[in-house]
């Protein structure tokens, strides 16, 4: 009888706001557990200040073999962990590459700040790309890490149109 002992990276969910209370306890009872950060400019009374938060909010990446050398059983009962990411009854599995690509991004961009905060409702902004380049537009809000959501006057009416935030400049 032969035991498959390779070792595999997993997703688990924490949860709200408990990454780091979960990674802390996962890494007390031995597990290796990585939890991708980045740096956040974030406004806080008024003042810029620099925080370290999840990269990717209520996840992280355990490595765990399916054999039997790692014991599965006390991970969902950790303080902070909700569970598994599933699909369908088996614990999705995450390529090495995934994880290896994720580090080294982490490492390239660990210097700087993602600045979520740079923009405010009302702002006048420019467009610098794509069919609307050069047209002032009105920020509205952030529309998750990836896209803003503007107020373009089109033919005398506003519309609202939705950007990459690196695609905007302050005027």
């Amino acid at each position: 009888m032969s035991v498959n002992t390779a070792r595999n990276w997993f997703l688990l969910t924490s949860r709200p706001h408990k990454d780091e209370v979960a990674e802390f306890h996962l890494r007390n009872q031995g597990y290796d557990v990585y939890r991708p950060l980045a740096k956040r400019l974030r406004t806080q009374r008024g003042k810029a200040i620099t925080k370290i938060e999840s990269l990717f909010p209520r996840y992280m990446f355990i490595h765990l073999d399916k054999g039997v050398n790692d014991n599965w059983a006390p991970i969902r009962s950790t303080t902070g962990i909700s569970n598994f990411v599933r699909f369908g009854l088996e614990p999705a599995c995450v390529p090495d590459e995934l994880i290896i690509g994720l580090k080294e991004q982490e490492a390239l961009f660990g210097e700087r700040s993602i600045d979520l905060d740079r923009y405010h409702t009302g702002d006048k902004v420019i467009i610098t790309e794509g069919p609307f380049r050069g047209l002032e537009a009105i920020f509205q809000q952030y529309d998750g890490e990836e896209r803003v959501m503007v107020l373009l006057e089109i033919l005398h009416k506003p519309t609202k149109l939705k950007l990459n935030p690196g695609h905007l400049y302050a005027t």
